[in-house]
């Protein structure tokens, strides 16, 4: 998202990246101290995967459903793309 979505109503979905500079300045906070990592977190993830050359796909964790529209390519999240 441009923006934290549960603050901002405005912040719209980026479906995808293909330069995580672009997204950066998105990045809010770590999360907090009982969370698994705020976006921060996610793109450093994204930096290492892309790196590696594997795609990367943030979703939405909690529809377990979207594992299969990730895998036929839809976006249902921001997928981050790989470096070749």
């Amino acid at each position: 998202y441009t923006s934290d979505p549960r603050k901002d109503p405005n912040a719209k979905l980026v479906p995808i990246v293909n330069d995580l500079s672009e997204v950066l300045k998105f990045a809010g906070d770590n999360g907090t101290s009982l969370g698994t990592g705020g976006m921060k977190t996610k793109l450093t993830a994204a930096e290492i995967a892309t790196s590696a050359g594997c795609d990367m796909v943030i979703s939405n964790g909690s529809k377990t459903n979207l594992l299969y529209d990730i895998a036929e390519g839809r976006n249902v999240g921001t997928r981050f793309v790989a470096k070749r």
